[in-house]
């Protein structure tokens, strides 16, 4: 009860009183802001933006909010830092969902895009999600809704809109959101990346050289961020046959803090990656990847390779969480509910299905076509 009137108090007074008595300060239209609300570090979403405009001698200022991280008493200090920054910056670009972007009412010179942090749409979040174990309720959400100031939402291509729509209810201005392409994606279209991509791999030290990679990539487990945990159904004993022809890369998602334990006698065979190589990079050097419900499903059709989607406890994420489309119609490779399953199409992979993989990406990632960042970067910089 205690927390709760405290978030209605930093919300309803605190932070909009932070935002109107810095709005007499004069806009600076070079003054770009990013804002990253889980990690410490700039993420993919933002690097090639960021890169565009400091050739654009913009004064990029990037805020770490550390909201899985820090006690909520940091987490506000460095909120109102952040909001007074932004009373002078004409443009905000987050990548996730946040509250406070709801407080108050931003000037009209002041943009706010969204650059969601996943291609297309898979599993469902926002409004989407409302009153779900993995949502809000719908009382929560339009108390301190974080998607009403939006003015620009770039999305991977026209088909995905409408669930953008409906997850940040934008049903009264559904023209903002827009098949611009993801900036990060960008890298994928470039040669000199992937070859960047496998020479990092090879400078691990893990002993790759004639074997194929193995990515396994699933989305975490967990109704909350800080309870964030790795699938544990993988069993390396039974893929462990494929040893002298496959290495197994195994990539959490950054919510997953604590680490994946390889045993000891499958280290020859099988690493975490951790930290050590981004996603992007991983999804360049695979042969194969092996997801479940993660939304990398999108990028890696980009490079049009084989997908296999290890989905134990598909009835379960159907009830917590659900996807904007039918799961066994949508995915385009098989679904697998064991490693034993796993294992027999690994061995028939020769086989798999281009053309459907080829039909996926046209429907749901037209817009990004390695140009991706310059067309957001235009919107930025009011270019277009």
């Amino acid at each position: 009860m205690i927390r709760r009137i405290c978030k209605w108090v930093v919300f309803k007074w605190v932070y909009p009183v932070c935002y109107y008595a810095g709005s007499p300060r004069k806009i600076k239209k070079k003054r770009i802001i990013l804002v990253e609300n889980h990690g410490e570090q700039l993420s993919d979403d933002y690097i090639l933006i960021y890169e565009h405009l400091k050739r654009e001698n913009c004064d990029v200022r990037i805020h770490y909010l550390g909201l899985s991280i820090f006690s909520w008493g940091k987490i506000v200090f460095r909120t109102i830092k952040l909001i007074w920054d932004m009373t002078a910056a004409s443009c905000v670009l987050i990548n996730d969902s946040n509250s406070v972007f709801g407080a108050f009412n931003l000037r009209e010179e002041t943009r706010l895009i969204q650059l969601w942090h996943a291609c297309g749409a898979f599993k469902k979040w926002g409004y989407s999600v409302v009153d779900k174990t993995f949502g809000e309720d719908q009382k929560a959400l339009d108390t301190y809704s974080g998607h009403r100031n939006y003015n620009l939402v770039p999305v991977s291509g026209k088909a995905v809109c409408w669930a953008y729509v409906e997850a940040f209810g934008l049903q009264d201005k559904p023209d903002i959101v827009k098949p611009l392409g993801v900036s990060r994606t960008d890298v994928y279209f470039t040669e000199s990346k992937k070859q960047e991509a496998h020479s990092h791999l090879m400078n691990l030290g893990f002993p790759i050289k004639g074997r194929k990679v193995i990515l396994y990539a699933p989305t975490f487990r967990g109704d909350t961020i800080r309870g964030a945990k790795a699938p544990d159904q993988l069993d390396l004993s039974v893929l462990y046959s494929l040893h002298q022809e496959y290495v197994v890369l195994i990539k959490n998602h950054p919510f997953v803090r604590e680490r994946t334990e390889i045993p000891e006698s499958f280290r020859d065979f099988c690493m975490e990656i951790g930290d050590r190589m981004s996603i992007e990079e991983l999804l360049m050097v695979a042969d194969i990847c092996i997801t479940d419900y993660s939304s990398i499903v999108f990028e890696y059709s980009l490079l049009q390779k084989p997908m296999l989607f290890f989905a134990y406890d598909l009835e379960d994420y159907y009830d917590e969480r659900g996807f904007y489309y039918p799961y066994e119609e949508f995915v385009p490779g098989p679904i697998v509910r064991t490693t034993e399953e796993l294992l027999r199409e690994i061995r028939q992979i020769e086989q798999f299905d281009r053309d459907r993989i080829v039909a996926f990406c046209k429907e749901y990632m037209s817009g990004c076509d390695g140009h991706s960042t310059q067309r957001i970067v235009g919107y930025v910089l009011n270019a277009e």
